[in-house]
């Protein structure tokens, strides 16, 4: 009788298993692009902190971790462009990176964070615009953009 205990013990727990497995899947790493995740879950948010320093923040609302590969120390970039959308400033023409193979994760509900200052520049009146975004390998870049206004 035990004997027999012990092997429906045994059989409940192995379909037990069985059906818990059937239920989860291993899509992989694609480099933020994971399965089931969309541009809602994820947002992109430039904000300005203080006169010519602005904050690039993506936010990963989605219930997994995103992770980035790049191709060098560059994480993210930014332009500065006038109405008429003509560059004025790209961060990575001016900029010098390590080249090593590097990566970046952002967990379930928290966010990746970068500063920059906009270099003084000497810029007409007017409305301009700011976009900065990630540099990864492969997959979303997560764009966002903001004003830059010159009196």
């Amino acid at each position: 009788m035990n004997a027999n205990k012990i092997l429906t013990a045994f059989i409940l727990i192995a379909l037990a298993t069985f059906l818990a497995a059937c239920g989860t899947s291993d899509s992989g790493d694609d480099n933020g692009a994971s399965e089931g995740v969309t541009e809602e879950e994820v947002t992109a948010v430039l904000e300005q902190m203080d006169n010519n320093l602005y904050r690039y923040t993506v936010n990963n609302q989605t219930d997994e971790a995103m992770t980035f590969n790049f191709t060098s120390g560059q994480r993210f970039d930014f332009t500065l462009t006038n109405e008429a959308d003509e560059e004025l400033y790209r961060l990575s023409s001016v900029s010098s990176y390590i080249q090593a193979l590097g990566e970046e994760t952002i967990e379930a509900g928290e966010a990746l964070e970068y500063e920059f200052e906009v270099p003084s520049m000497e810029l007409e009146s007017g409305v301009y615009t700011i976009t900065a975004w990630l540099t990864p390998q492969e997959g979303a870049q997560y764009e966002a953009e903001t004003e830059y206004t010159v009196e």
